[in-house]
């Protein structure tokens, strides 16, 4: 498959990720709350599957008890729409942040949802500091750096390790990424080797 028709089909599940967005009503529901913005491969233009997360992180005044209730508030809006299957509510702040060095404190609901008959899983954080959110900071340091070429590679490997038992735990999207625009890798193979050579235990 050539970049044309690899970018060809990430655009369409991109329009299909829109279509999703608009159908939940989101900018609706959030309005109360906060600013979305959409992040993650969505927005990065890197999207390989139906049921890959659509990440929206939320700007909010501040993480209160007043914000609890909103997002509390939304994720029961969203329960009663006919093509949700299941939200679930997470409170990140505080004791509760695990990696507080690493995100900011935050807010999140999950959604499982059909659009189009296809499933899709959304990923929705609100957050008081979303300039320390990763995924916030892929859009100004990762966004500009990517080319037809390097989007095509991404995605590629991407799909290759998709079903990977260790893609999402030890090896992240971000890994791919850092592999191609810093080290030059190209395809699904020399992608094994870069990780494998990670593992490696130093001298």
């Amino acid at each position: 498959m050539d970049v044309s028709e690899v970018l060809r089909d990430q655009d369409a599940l991109r329009t299909e990720a829109e279509g999703a967005y608009r159908e939940l009503r989101l900018d609706e529901l959030l309005a109360g709350v906060g600013t979305p913005t959409i992040v993650g491969s969505a927005a990065l233009g890197l999207m390989v599957r139906r049921d890959l997360d659509l990440d929206l992180d939320v700007a909010c005044e501040r993480l209160d008890d007043a914000a609890v209730a909103a997002v509390a508030a939304v994720g029961a809006r969203l329960a009663t729409h006919p093509h949700v299957r299941l939200v679930t509510f997470r409170n990140d702040c505080g004791a509760w942040n695990r990696e507080p060095d690493a995100y900011p404190d935050g807010l999140y609901l999950g959604v499982e949802c059909v659009s189009s008959g296809a499933a899709w899983n959304l990923d929705v954080w609100f957050l008081d500091k979303p300039e320390r959110q990763p995924s916030t900071a892929h859009l100004t340091t990762l966004r500009p750096r990517l080319t037809d070429e390097s989007r095509a590679a991404i995605i590629n490997i991407k799909r290759a390790w998709a079903d990977h038992p260790e893609y999402g735990t030890t090896v992240k999207s971000f890994d791919v990424y850092r592999a191609v625009l810093d080290d030059g890798v190209r395809d699904p193979a020399r992608f094994e080797t870069w990780v494998g050579q990670r593992k490696k235990p130093q001298p």
